[in-house]
This record gives C-alpha cells, structure tokens and sequence, in this order.
C-alpha cells in the first residue's frame, strides 16, 4: 500500500508504473529525460549502475536506452528503483514523468486506483545442470585396473562374485 512518508507525486507516478503499459511508461520517461537535462541523466544513469549493475554501455544522451532500462527494471522487480533510488533524484524524475505529455494524460483512473503494488513473483528454481551427473557415478578402482574409475558401478546383482 501506500507509505506514510510518500508524496503526491510519487503516487502518480507509481500509478503510472503499475497501470500504463510499457511502451506508454517509456514514452513518458523518454519525454522525462529531454525534459531533464544532461547533469541529472548523469547522475539517474550512475545511480541505475550502482543499483542495477547494469547500463555500463549506455551515455546520458541515450534517453530512449535509459528509459528503456527504467522501465524494464521497475516492471521486473517493482519497486526496486522507488526503494534504492536517492530520493532526491526520484522526485525529480518522479515530477518530470508525471508533468510530460504523455504522463498527464496516463493519469486517467488515478482516483479509483487501491495505491497497492504486485505481488514479487519468486525466482524459479535453478534447473539441475545434467552434464553433472559423472559426479553421481562411483568411481572406484577395482580389479579390471584404472579403466574402471571411469565407468559407472555395476549395480550390487549384477556384479560378479569373487
């Protein structure tokens, strides 16, 4: 839901990031970024490599990778840059999204929108890597000499009696 400590602002423009679609976001966030100039599409591109490790081979003046990157971040693991974000640089993107064209006109349902973000989807889980599998094989040199390391062990009623 909402936080206390949450301004006006910052409710739109999450209600933007949860309610438009993701060309709509980028759109308003490219609008954002020409609007905000190259100092602050500096600092927003550093911060988005501290916290997203990621945008190493993008420059400020790409507006339309950064608010890609923005976009893609916030609908992956919502919340992420409203959390890490320094605040100050939150609500000036936070305004400038809003205020643009594309913004305003976005806002549409606002009044009726609960303000509660999506569920985290959990990660699936890691697959077994099956090129892995000699290590659950025995290897146990026996009578045939080393070559039998190599080859599985025979099962206890197949093996012969000696």
């Amino acid at each position: 839901m909402r936080p206390p400590s949450e301004s006006e602002v910052t409710r739109e423009y999450r209600h933007l990031l949860r309610t438009a679609s993701g060309d709509w976001q980028e759109t308003a966030h490219r609008h954002a970024l020409l609007a905000l100039g190259p100092t602050v599409r500096e600092q927003l591109l550093g911060e988005l490599r501290r916290i997203l490790l990621t945008g190493y081979h993008v420059a400020p003046d790409d507006v339309h990778a950064l608010a890609r990157i923005l976009v893609r971040a916030e609908r992956r693991r919502p919340r992420v840059l409203l959390d890490a974000l320094r605040p100050a640089l939150l609500d000036v993107l936070a305004t400038a999204v809003v205020a643009s064209p594309t913004g305003g006109m976005l806002r549409a349902g606002i009044d009726v929108w609960d303000g509660a973000d999506p569920a985290l989807v959990p990660d699936p889980p890691v697959e077994p890597d099956h090129h892995q599998q000699w290590l659950l094989q025995r290897a146990t040199p026996g009578a045939e000499g080393d070559a039998a390391a190599f080859r599985p062990a025979l099962p206890a009623d197949r093996r012969r009696a000696r």
